[in-house]
């Protein structure tokens, strides 16, 4: 049936549901075309994902415009020391520490408790703009004028540690800043540089195990272009979370689906979580101590709410019950675990501690591992949901391992929350495309429903005329009243007989039922038939045949003289003298 041809009033509002019957019309895919599409297109994702994270490591403009070359700034990385030292032993000819290149300004500490750099600025002022590699703007000046304040940021990850600053003076010698991070920049480390740093260098010792952060180096307008871009694409990012979550709460009570519920809170959820990381929530709550350093607890939430949202997305239950068992117990565990962590983390040892955190993260891969198991079978079954959601699932995968192996210091890759909203995007509109496709899914069932209902109300209407027209040739004595039993027995399915044949006195009915082919036989002759029914539903074209002129057909030549009719599966010999009958149907 084509979709277009009919739109029940109540779905045609939406925009949605048309483009995709206009689409689908158009293009035909089966589902293994269409799980292919959506992997090619998460793989392009993933490409464009990486050449936008390359593109940021080379270029980035300022407000006015001009693009940023990289600045002449070094840094240089201690080799490794388990000695806790201050400044002049480290610096002490008698310690032997000596400072390494380092390439870029990402550095991850990795395993170690702490780590000191060498950062040293150019020796003379000048125009220049960096980008991921160092960003500074530095304005040129023929003319004496005094000696420009530089902003040194630290963007890092949650690791709460403060970094302490080193430099010589003049006057004074050896000078020490502790700073923490701040809520107003997202928890990350803002140093304004003191204009009595000697020779334009200056010592940082970096705290926290696994600490990833980048160097930034900015003037104040630099420093807060880059502000209010950061902010700005967070508030897009934002909006979309919001936007999305909305929608499909909306469906959720127009169509009473829980998986529209399940995805709209775990947006909700995800849009907490980035909050939390990147430190808006305390800056916008400042007083509310109790949600500070949240994200992991929210991150295990979200987690649990990924895997509510697959029950319902993949309908698990119905796929594998025993995924669904496992999946259901993992959920129940990491919410204990939530609780516990919570309740108990100022009683419990640093051991207990770090056990409850890695059963947790197993707990989470568990979660992961039952989603994408599920996703793989409801793909073997040719669901479509299940397509998409393999598609998203296997983008974070990716992604969820590029952040691991940064993490643990394997690879160099710098994964910042903006790369990291942009892939949480790409997965958002991959899991929505599939919402979409179950929702158009349920409108073209519920209109074939309504579709199948109009053609029984119809068909019931008319057999019922047809009954009430029988009645009355009986009553107007056309029909012998004996017949009236045997002839009811074929008006609920008079508009489906494909033909009848003579059977002496009395007559073979061969009708459809069900796209099945079915008999009858009745107690009276064809002319019986034909005076009680009339032309609309029954047509001689032999002496021992009628047949359904409203059938399609096709007339065959049998002998030079003879034809036959085709009806589908069913040949008909058609008689000399209804032959003009027989064409007037073809």
């Amino acid at each position: 049936m084509n979709i277009n041809t009919y739109f029940p009033k109540k779905i045609t509002d939406s925009f949605i549901v048309q483009q995709l019957a206009l689409f689908t019309a158009r293009f035909s895919f089966n589902s293994n075309h269409r799980i292919f599409i959506v992997l090619l297109m998460a793989i392009i994702s993933i490409g464009i994902v990486w050449l936008i994270h390359s593109a940021t490591q080379t270029v980035t403009e300022t407000a006015a415009g001009k693009k940023i070359a990289q600045s002449p700034l070094t840094v240089e990385v201690a080799t490794f020391t388990q000695h806790d030292w201050d400044i002049e032993a480290l610096l002490s000819p008698l310690n032997k520490v000596t400072f390494e290149p380092h390439q870029g300004n990402f550095i991850n500490l990795g395993s170690r408790d702490f780590l000191w750099l060498t950062v040293t600025l150019p020796p003379n002022p000048r125009e220049i703009s960096l980008n991921t590699s160092l960003e500074i703007s530095l304005k040129t000046s023929t003319e004496k004028s005094p000696k420009q304040t530089q902003i040194l940021v630290l963007k890092k990850n949650r690791i709460y540690t403060p970094v302490e600053l080193h430099y010589l003076t003049l006057n004074e010698g050896w000078a020490k800043e502790v700073v923490q991070g701040s809520p107003q920049f997202h928890q990350n480390i803002v140093i304004r540089l003191p204009n009595e740093i000697l020779a334009n260098t200056f010592y940082l010792k970096l705290h926290g195990r696994y600490l990833r952060t980048s160097l930034y180096l900015f003037d104040d307008k630099a420093f807060f272009d880059d502000l209010q871009q950061t902010s700005l694409v967070s508030g897009l990012f934002y909006g979309m979370l919001l936007l999305f979550s909305l929608y499909h709460l909306m469906l959720y009570l127009r169509l009473k689906e829980p998986s529209y519920l399940a995805y709209s809170v775990m947006l909700l959820l995800l849009g907490s979580w980035f909050l939390s990381g990147q430190g808006w929530i305390e800056y916008f709550l400042p007083n509310a101590t109790y949600l500070k350093n949240m994200t992991v607890i929210i991150g295990g939430l979200l987690i649990v709410s990924i895997g509510e949202f697959a029950k319902h997305y993949l309908q698990i239950s119905t796929l594998s019950r025993r995924i669904y068992k496992v999946l259901v117990l993992a959920q129940l565990l990491l919410l204990l675990l939530l609780v516990a962590r919570l309740s108990l983390q100022s009683l419990l040892p640093a051991s207990i501690k770090q056990l409850s955190y890695g059963l947790g993260l197993s707990t989470c891969f568990i979660i992961f591992i039952a989603c994408f198991s599920a996703a793989i079978i409801g793909v073997k079954k040719q669901k479509n949901a299940a397509g998409y959601y393999l598609t998203a699932t296997i983008l974070f995968f990716v992604m969820a391992t590029i952040m691991g192996l940064s993490a643990g210091n394997i690879i160099d890759f710098h994964f910042s929350w903006p790369l990291l909203q942009m892939t949480s995007a790409i997965e958002i509109i991959i899991f929505s495309a599939g919402l979409v496709s179950i929702y158009y899914q349920q409108q073209q069932n519920e209109m074939a429903v309504e579709i199948e209902l109009q053609q029984a109300q119809q068909k019931l209407v008319k057999q019922l005329e047809i009954s009430n027209q029988l009645k009355d040739k009986v009553l107007n004595n056309v029909v012998d009243h004996k017949l009236f039993p045997e002839l009811a027995k074929v008006t609920a399915f008079l508009p489906d007989i494909i033909y009848v044949q003579a059977l002496g006195n009395d007559s073979l009915v061969v009708y459809k039922k069900n796209h099945r082919k079915s008999k009858i036989e009745l107690a009276c002759n064809l002319q019986n038939l034909l005076e009680s029914f009339g032309d609309e539903y029954l047509i001689r074209i032999h002496k021992s045949y009628l047949v359904n002129p409203l059938q399609v057909m096709s007339l065959q030549r049998r002998t030079s003289a003879d034809y036959d009719l085709q009806l589908g599966k069913e040949t008909v010999p058609v008689g000399r003298k209804y032959l003009n009958e027989a064409k007037k149907l073809v």
